[in-house]
Parts: structure tokens; sequence; C-alpha cells
């Protein structure tokens, strides 16, 4: 290896570790408040060297944040799960039949995606009266599964259109019907992609603030509508704020340690050829 070379991959290496630093600082400064008493919050410079108070996770982990975690989870899971079945299935159709104006159909669909959630809020309030879904786990299921699903069908597409038509109509003349090929062939293998899709997918109903605050009261209450409780009129519970983040922030932490290696190559499927 060159000098030159050495040198590039040193200098991209030390600008990772930088950016990285960056990135995780806000981070670090949030887990070590949630570990402070009140009456360090405003020191200057931060304190780092204080004791460590555990005092703000105790209460949440006796309180009842932690059936709002337990609540984004089981919404998360399920509206996950219905999410890649439908949207795999609409992909699948979308990418393998020949039919005018199929990119204006892409479109269409991606654009139920890009509007603020605050535009669907009003009907979307409305139907839920309707149907007596307010505050339930059905009903933020189904809002959830309307606004990610345009994300699924839109990643999924691309994911099938990577695969060659050839295999699939040669497992077709070996006997297989259009559901075998779909189920045997194409899914296993855009399976990566699957998998990122479906992180991403979980990642953004466990992080969803907005659907959560106006829809829910106490029954599906999810964790991120929670947070608001954290500020008074006149102060706001930092510690138990912070503590609050970090408690859910771990599980999606986790799962994407867990699966980082199938994310990575679910994103990057398709970009060499």
């Amino acid at each position: 290896m060159t000098m030159y070379k050495r040198i590039q991959i040193i200098s991209i290496f030390l600008m990772l570790v930088f950016f990285t630093i960056i990135c995780l600082f806000p981070v670090f400064i949030m887990f070590r408040v949630s570990l402070l008493p009140a009456n360090k919050y405003f020191e200057t410079p931060l304190d780092l060297s204080s004791k460590l108070d555990f005092s703000h996770y105790q209460e949440l982990i006796n309180s009842e944040f932690m059936r709002y975690i337990v609540n984004s989870f089981i919404i998360s899971f399920i509206s996950t799960i219905l999410i890649i079945i439908i949207g795999t299935l609409a992909a699948f159709g979308i990418a393998r039949y020949k039919f005018k104006r199929k990119e204006g159909l892409l479109s269409f669909i991606i654009g139920t995606r890009m509007g603020p959630a605050v535009v669907f809020a009003v009907p979307l309030y409305l139907m839920m009266v309707k149907l007596t879904l307010i505050d339930t786990f059905w009903g933020m299921i189904l809002i959830y599964t309307f606004s990610n699903l345009a994300f699924c069908i839109w990643m999924m597409h691309s994911y099938f259109m990577e695969i060659s038509s050839e295999i699939e109509e040669s497992a077709m003349l070996d006997g297989l019907n259009e559901f075998g090929v779909f189920i045997r062939i194409s899914v296993p293998m855009a399976s990566t992609g699957l998998v990122a899709t479906a992180i991403l997918t979980f990642t953004f109903i466990w992080n969803e603030f907005f659907y959560s605050l106006v829809m829910t009261r106490t029954v599906a209450k999810t964790f991120p509508s929670h947070i608001p409780s954290f500020f008074g009129a006149y102060s706001i519970d930092w510690g138990g704020m912070f503590s609050a983040s970090i408690l859910g922030t771990i599980l999606p932490v986790i799962f994407g340690i867990f699966v980082r290696k199938n994310l990575a190559r679910g994103l990057s499927m398709g970009a060499v050829k």
C-alpha cells in the first residue's frame, strides 16, 4: 500500500470519528442529564463528575410510562406486519404487470406519504370518531398502516424490479403458479430489501408523535405522546423527559444493532450490477 493510500484511509477514518462524536455528543449529554438531580441541570459547565442519580428511571419504571412503551411495541409490530404483507403484494403486482401510466400510479402512491400528518388529521379523526376507534389499538394500527403503506410499496417495488423476470418465468415453466413464484422465488430473493423496509417502517411508527397525540388519550397512548407531559406551566422536568427519551430509544437501537448487516445490504441492494 502506497503512502498516499494510507494517508487517504487515515484521513477518512479520522473524519468518520469526528462526525460520529458530533452525532453522539447530544445523546451523551441527554443521558448524563437524565442521571443528574434537579438542582444540577443548569450548572455551567455541566458537572459530569457528580454522583449518578437513578431516581428518574425508577419513577418511570414504576409509573404508567412502561405501559406506553408496551403500547408502542404492540402497535408498531402489528402495523409493520400488516404493511409488509399488503405492501409487498402490491409492489410485486405493480412491478410485474404491465399497464399504462404505471409511473403515474407510483407517483400518486408516494405522494400520499409526502403530505404532512396535519393535512390528514381532521378527516382521519372524523373517520375514527364515526367508527368509534379513537384511543384504541386497532384505530392506531389502521392509521399507521395507511400512513406508511406507500413507503413500503415504493421500496419493495424497486427491489422486485432488480430481480430478473426470467428467473420467475423459469419457475412458472416448472409448474409454479404466480403466487407460488411470489412466495418461493421473489420474496426470498428480495429478503434483504424486505428486512430493510420492515426495520425502517417499524422505526417510523415507533417514533411517530402527531397521530398518537391527537388520536389517543390513555388506552392506546404511546410513549412519544407522553413526552410533552414533562413540560409544566413554569418549569420543565428535564431529567424525567431525558430519561423517558433514553428508555424509548433502547429497543429500536438494540434491534438496529442486531440487524445492521441486513439493513446495510437491503439499502444498497441494486446499487451495484
